[in-house]
């Protein structure tokens, strides 16, 4: 894999850019964080891509740093900036970015996801060191989108910059930071396709030049298919556009998922007399044509596709969104090995490698701009939308896998004005208004391509807006059983618009499950975190979404998990509805749409990440649990610990088999046979056996969480936390009081969505056995080391209340946490404990105790209170 992402990156930076000198200036700059820059103040050196905001976006102090920031350093330009238009170009800068050059202003920059670029010509001195200074500012500002979104929004300049040198002459790159050259395919067929151009070309010298332009067409395979020369003359200090003449490619080889062939733009520059070249850029292009019906789908080059994809955001556990160019392009490798063809590139548009891969993989796109919940009722964000609008379209024009422009998501999720009153209904003609601003522009800057709005779940809210009706396509954002309802409600909505705008084209623009790789559960439900309440959810999704040919297309939400700050749940500050996890673990969802979409053979053992286990023994020596096999073969043999199983059908891509897991090291290989062929897969556990009668087999450690129907890893500690059970004589488990549920707007929650401060294992103390009287187990005599885990879930000012929960935040319950005492077989450990007055709330407490067993008595921990007591967790270990 390595050696492929190594070849590809070599022939992007080959494919792009031709005839100028350009490099990038990424190393050793100083940074320091503050208003106003104190060069002699605390700052460092770092390298760009760069974000100050890589840790502070996960701890646990409320928010993380918006502000200004300054990168600063000197950087030499020799002889090849003699002569020539330098261009400073960034890939990303969040969001306002100024320029100073030897301590004169260059320039600005607003928006945080678009490129920009800056003609420093005038600025620079030729063989001599430059003082760089560069401000970038992330502060919230009411001008500048996305005012919120469910993402973490970070600061700095974490795209490449480069330097770019240009003759006098010279295909202009600053019109929007686009390459300068626009290319229209407005007539494509299996038999003859027409390639047509617009270039802008800039002429800085003091006099009128002619110049000769000259066009190729590079096949596919590297071969000069067609070409023409055009001579004109271009009026002094400024830039003119050229539309140039309509080329044509008889029986071209058109650009699909299945084969992505990719033609290259060839444009020189020229001097008539001389023949020297003045510039020269390459641009990458396929031909294709699309089209979206409202009743049967989405059609490319003729054929229907049904589109089936992710959403993607640009970032990775530790480096926030400061990627190298390697892990854009692994992120879009997964996806293609997931076997979609899609990509929605969301909410804002990202490194240019992106659609880039997505041109060579075969993967049709979307790409918007980030204008996400609400927007500000002023001229000035209407202009910078405005211009954003342009960037986005100007920047990426030429890709082939690019079908649609999109502009708002879930813009009426967060109205400034109350529903129904004047105010909101002002609100929502400027919304209107802006809305069909943007369309207008798009449109006319591409005619081709279609345009899209997604909209969170209500008809109505959209409808009474006047916005289903502005944009090609409407997107809708679905969640319905995970934020509410059930899955049925899932297929009631699309059928519902459908019915009342049958001639709309949709697609499913988000729909998923936050699952947390560390938690399980055999008997799931939401919110619960789980992989099996994910899987269930997409299991069901995804043959809804198959089976209804209106619904064009559908994105998974999202490829990866994904930082936004404001967030509780199993993993504070992340959106875990990933297929794939921070640190590119592949969830079973992930595997299940493999085993959906792969046209080769494919088998893969669920869970393969979940290498420490645990469970109950069933009385046989063993405990079985269910391990999902995942292929798009029609039966499996499954062999465990060397011991065939048998073959077990699959079902939509599934079989699921009962494994008897005994203590110590497990095995599991699954086999499916092919025409000419076999595939298998591999997977390895270590299971704790916890004996079903404790003093009958070897008693090593016991870990529960009370209240809970959940499995737990912890791969810190290599510890497998199991749910609770009640006590029965020999064994263990909890006597008295209920497990707590969060109660919300929509029923009750299984855990809490709480920050549980001082730990990076939430799930431990997010759950809870209130009024509980006694744990026991029945262990054998010994030395014991006891764990008592406890952490506030019902305080008032514990509720951590986020838009994107819809809903689901907890309604007031009992606050008040009362006092309670402790006591082990009879020793009083604990008296008058209250853990919320005495330590806090959201805080992990873990109480450490040593007790010796003997006589037979086992455990005993009583709980006494005027009113109830409460446990998070249990962890009994045997010292000897």
């Amino acid at each position: 894999m390595k050696k492929y992402l190594l070849l590809l990156t070599i022939m992007m930076l080959c494919s792009h850019v031709a005839g100028q000198a350009n490099y990038t200036i990424n190393e050793a700059w100083h940074f320091y964080r503050g208003k106003t820059l104190k060069p002699k103040n605390n700052n460092q050196t770092i390298n760009i891509p760069h974000t100050w905001n890589k840790l502070d976006v996960m701890d646990d102090t409320p928010g993380y740093y918006r502000g200004a920031g300054w990168y600063w350093r000197n950087i030499f330009i020799g002889k090849e900036g003699e002569n020539k238009r330098i261009y400073i170009n960034f890939e990303g800068a969040n969001q306002a970015l100024e320029l100073y050059i030897n301590n004169k202003f260059v320039g600005k920059h607003i928006g945080g996801y678009t490129y920009c670029s800056f003609d420093i010509t005038p600025y620079v001195k030729i063989d001599q060191k430059n003082r760089f200074t560069i401000k970038v500012d992330n502060s919230n500002n009411i001008d500048i989108p996305p005012l919120s979104a469910d993402f973490t929004f970070f600061g700095g300049i974490y795209g490449n910059v480069s330097l770019l040198f240009k003759s006098p002459i010279h295909i202009f790159q600053k019109d929007y930071a686009s390459s300068g050259i626009y290319i229209y395919t407005p007539k494509v067929s299996e038999k003859v396709a027409e390639v047509t151009s617009r270039i802008i070309v800039s002429n800085t010298t003091h006099a009128p030049r002619k110049i000769t332009i000259v066009q190729r067409i590079i096949s596919p395979q590297g071969i000069v298919i067609t070409s023409h020369s055009y001579n004109t003359t271009l009026s002094l200090s400024k830039e003119q556009t050229v539309d140039y003449k309509t080329l044509e490619i008889q029986n071209p080889e058109l650009w699909s998922p299945d084969s992505p062939a990719l033609y290259t733009l060839e444009t020189t520059l020229m001097d008539p007399q001389s023949k020297d070249t003045l510039d020269r850029v390459n641009e990458e292009f396929g031909l294709r044509w699309f089209s979206f019906d409202a009743n049967k789908g989405f059609y490319l080059n003729g054929k229907h596709i049904k589109l089936i994809g992710t959403g993607r955001h640009q970032c990775r556990i530790g480096e926030g969104n400061a990627l190298s160019d390697e892990q854009q392009i692994e992120d879009v490798l997964l996806l293609k090995k997931m076997g979609a063809n899609f990509l929605r590139i969301s909410h804002y548009p990202q490194n240019p490698y992106i659609l880039r891969m997505c041109d060579k993989l075969g993967i049709i796109s979307m790409i918007e701009i980030p204008i996400v919940n609400s927007i500000t009722e002023s001229k000035a964000f209407e202009s910078n939308s405005i211009n954003m609008a342009k960037e986005m379209v100007k920047q990426n024009f030429n890709h082939p896998s690019l079908v649609a422009w999109g502009y708002m998501n879930e813009i009426l999720l967060q109205p400034q004005y109350k529903s129904g009153t004047k105010a909101y209904r002002n609100y929502c003609e400027s919304i209107k208004h802006l809305a069909s601003h943007i369309e207008s522009i798009i449109r006319e800057l591409d005619p081709y391509r279609y345009t899209i709005m997604s909209c969170h779940g209500s008809i109505k809210t959209y409808q009474e807006a006047g916005l289903l009706e502005i944009p090609r396509l409407i997107g809708w954002n679905l969640y319905q059983g995970w934020y509410d309802g059930r899955f049925q409600d899932f297929d009631t909505f699309i059928n519902t618009f459908h019915k009342q705008y049958p001639t709309i084209p949709f697609l499913i623009t988000e729909y998923g499950a936050d699952a947390d790789i560390r938690l399980h559960s055999f008997k799931p439900e939401r919110f619960d975190y789980t992989n099996e309440y994910a899987n269930l959810y997409h299991e069901y999704y995804l043959q809804s979404i198959v089976n209804h040919p209106f619904v064009s297309g559908a994105v998974i939400w999202n490829l990866c998990d994904f930082y936004s700050e404001t967030r509780g749940g199993a993993v504070p500050h992340i959106n875990c509805k990933g297929i794939i996890g921070f640190n590119r673990e592949k969830k079973d969802t992930y595997l299940l749409y493999q085993a959906n979409l792969l046209k080769t053979p494919y088998i893969a053992i669920g869970n393969g990440y979940w290498k420490k286990r645990s469970g109950m023994e069933d009385g046989n020596g063993t405990c079985s649990q269910p391990v999902n096999i995942y292929s798009n073969l029609p039966q499996v043999e499954v062999i465990h610990n060397e011991v065939s199983l048998g073959m077990y059908p699959v079902t939509h891509g599934i079989a699921t088999v009962n494994i008897p897991f005994t203590s110590g090291d497990n095995s599991i290989r699954a086999i499916a046979h092919y025409t000419g062929g076999k595939v298998e897969d591999t997977y390895k556990c270590n299971f704790d056996l916890v004996p079903l009668i404790l003093k009958q087999r070897s008693f090593t450690e016991l870990n529960v969480m009370l209240g809970s129907n959940r499995y737990f890893e912890d791969k810190s500690s290599n510890i497998c936390w199991i749910p609770e059970q009640a006590y029965s004589p020999g064994s263990w488990g909890y006597i008295g009081g209920e497990a707590l549920r969060i109660k919300t707007s929509y029923g009750s929650l299984p855990a809490s969505q709480d920050n549980i401060l001082n730990t990076n294992q939430d799930p431990i103390f997010q759950t809870q056995r209130i009024g509980i009287k006694n744990f026991k187990a029945d262990v054998p005599d010994g030395e014991y080391a006891i764990y008592l885990y406890w952490a506030d879930l019902l305080s008032e000012n514990n509720r951590n209340k986020v838009i994107y929960n819809l809903g689901n935040d907890p309604l007031k319950q009992d606050t008040e946490q009362s006092d309670f005492s402790v006591s082990i077989n009879g020793l009083q450990i604990l008296n008058n404990f209250n853990f919320a007055k005495q330590i806090g709330t959201k805080t992990a407490i873990i109480k450490k105790t040593y007790i010796t067993v003997d006589q037979g008595q086992g455990l005993n921990i009583q709980f006494a209170s005027k009113e109830k007591a409460c446990l998070n967790a249990i962890r009994i270990v045997k010292l000897n």
